[in-house]
C-alpha cells in the first residue's frame, strides 16, 4: 500500500512528555500537513515558546505560530500567522496569512479550514494527490443520504474529516465507533446515534 501520510519526526524529543503532550494537543493542525506529504514537528525557539514546523522538501519550511507562540492549551488560539521561510537563511521569508486580530485574515479567526486552504495552494514538489470529504447517514429505517465536499487539497480535506467527525460528536449526538488506523491509509470513521449510523470517509480524488 502506498504511503499516505509522511512518518514522524526523527529525534529523540519524541520520547519527552512535553513535546508529546504538545504534539497531541496540535495534532488538528499537524496531522493535515502530515496527509500533505510534509514531516512535522513541535519546535521550540526558547522561553518556553514553540510553534508548529513543516519540511516543505525544498529547501524551504512552513511556520505555523499565533500572535506569537502557540499557547500551550490549543483551545486559547486566537488566530493563526503561517510563514514559509528559507532553512538555510530564516530573514529569507514570506508571510503567507495572518487571522489574528490585527491580521488582514483576521474575520476567518482561529478556523483552520482557511489557513490549510491556503497553505495547499503553494508552489511545492511532490504535491499529494487531492482528496474528497464524503459522509453516508443512514436511518434506522433505511433511509440514506450523501454529503460530499468538494475536491480539495490534502490538508484541507484531511482538517474537514476532523470539523465533520466533531460536529457529529460534540453537536449532533453521535459517538465515534470505529476509525481507521492512520498507517492504514486516507481516514475512515464510523458513528451512531439511536441507531442512526453516519460513514464519514476521505478519499483520492482520481479513485
Amino acid at each position: 500500500m502506498t504511503t499516505t501520510i509522511a512518518a514522524l519526526p526523527d529525534h529523540n524529543r519524541t520520547t519527552d512528555p512535553l513535546w508529546q503532550r504538545l504534539f497531541h494537543r496540535y495534532s488538528h493542525v499537524i496531522t493535515p500537513l502530515r496527509y500533505a506529504g510534509w514531516v512535522t514537528d513541535v519546535e521550540t525557539a526558547g522561553g518556553g515558546e514553540f510553534f508548529v514546523r513543516a519540511d516543505l522538501r525544498d529547501g524551504t519550511e512552513l511556520i505555523i505560530a499565533s500572535e506569537h507562540s502557540l499557547p500551550a492549551d490549543a483551545a486559547e488560539v486566537n488566530g493563526w500567522t503561517a510563514v514559509r521561510r528559507d532553512v538555510q537563511d530564516p530573514s529569507k521569508h514570506t508571510v503567507l496569512y495572518d487571522s489574528t486580530p490585527n491580521g488582514p485574515q483576521r474575520h476567518h479567526r482561529n478556523s483552520l479550514i482557511p489557513l490549510l486552504a491556503r497553505i495547499d495552494g503553494l508552489d511545492v514538489p511532490r504535491r499529494a494527490p487531492r482528496l474528497i470529504v464524503s459522509a453516508t447517514h443512514t436511518a434506522p429505517y433505511g433511509a440514506s443520504h450523501n454529503q460530499t465536499a468538494g475536491i480539495e487539497g490534502a490538508a484541507t480535506a484531511i482538517a474537514r474529516f476532523s470539523e465533520w467527525s466533531q460536529r457529529l460528536t460534540d453537536h449532533e449526538g453521535y459517538r465515534r465507533v470505529w476509525q481507521r488506523p492512520q498507517a492504514d491509509g486516507y481516514p475512515l470513521a464510523l458513528f451512531e446515534s439511536a441507531g442512526h449510523i453516519t460513514t464519514v470517509r476521505v478519499t483520492r480524488s482520481d479513485d
